[in-house]
């Protein structure tokens, strides 16, 4: 649905706390005007109910709200954990590797074959959307050894950003084509896309 140019937006991402009508409805009258779909969870059936239920609560509501499909892009994500959660402390040193194992507090795996060998020290990596934050003291062949600095929880298969660093694989994946696909056949009114690092990976979607 489209909105006026001029009117500043307020995004929310519907995901399962917030998918029944009835609290997408009240987040609607408390001033949601975009509503986001997170393509890096779910499934496309799940997404197409959404979708509708949206659609038919705002109708009910006489509220403007677009829809937004934010596409994966090449996510990178830890393993898992023997035990959860892990409470990681500033100071503490941390190491990622690429070793298949269950992490603890000195640990974790990760799915990136290359990271050791695309991180050099003083590198600053991003756990958990960015609420942990570690500097790359030395990278090794399999694993990376690295200092806590801004401490936080972790839990299995959170997100690895790693900011201003040339991972060497597109922005705009296969997967990312399939979401780009369903989310034009069902007619979504703004697409957002992750990880994007130069204008060709603009270009490709």
């Amino acid at each position: 649905m489209a909105l006026p140019p001029n009117k500043t937006k307020i995004v929310c991402t519907i995901g399962p706390a917030s998918a029944s009508p009835e609290t997408m409805e009240g987040m609607m009258r408390a001033g949601m005007n975009v509503a986001r779909l997170n393509f890096s969870h779910g499934d496309f059936p799940g997404h197409g109910r959404v979708i509708k239920d949206l659609r038919a609560t705002a109708e009910r509501a006489a509220r403007p709200v677009a829809i937004m499909a934010d596409l994966p892009g090449p996510k990178l994500r830890i393993g898992r954990f023997a035990s959860e959660p892990v409470e990681l402390t500033s100071g503490d040193l941390f190491t990622l590797t690429t070793e298949d194992l269950l992490g603890d507090r000195e640990k974790v795996s990760v799915s990136f074959e290359r990271l050791p060998k695309i991180v050099m020290p003083g590198h600053r990596l991003f756990l958990n959307d960015g609420y942990v934050q570690l500097e790359v003291i030395q990278a090794g062949e399999k694993s990376i050894l690295c200092r806590v600095l801004t401490g936080g929880e972790l839990r299995s298969r959170k997100g690895l950003n790693l900011p201003g660093i040339d991972l060497g694989i597109p922005a705009f994946t296969e997967n990312d084509f399939q979401c780009m696909k369903f989310a034009l056949e069902n007619g979504v009114d703004a697409v957002s896309q992750s990880f994007v690092e130069t204008a060709e990976d603009v270009r490709a979607v």
